[in-house]
């Protein structure tokens, strides 16, 4: 496996995140969005993992399941994370 420069690992974490955010804002209008964290962080050990965390609170009445939304764009999240790795 290749060793990555911390400016590559910023910019895969980037990748994801931008995926993550992407990925909610096509299923959702912003002004619907009370809330959302995303984070991606990156731990070295054998081999570089990633991990992603998706907080969404929306607005009251909308009738969709955030937390379900949030999964789904953690998973695009990893699936960007995981094309970008193949990249390098």
């Amino acid at each position: 496996m290749k060793t990555r420069s911390p400016e590559q690992i910023k910019e895969i974490c980037e990748a994801g995140e931008t995926a993550a955010l992407q990925f909610i804002l096509s299923k959702l209008d912003k002004k619907l969005i009370k809330s959302m964290d995303i984070r991606v962080c990156s731990e070295k050990k054998a081999s570089t993992t990633f991990k992603v965390d998706v907080a969404l609170e929306l607005e009251a009445g909308v009738e969709v399941d955030a937390d379900k939304l949030a999964e789904m764009a953690a998973e695009e999240a990893l699936s960007a994370i995981d094309r970008k790795m193949r990249e390098r």
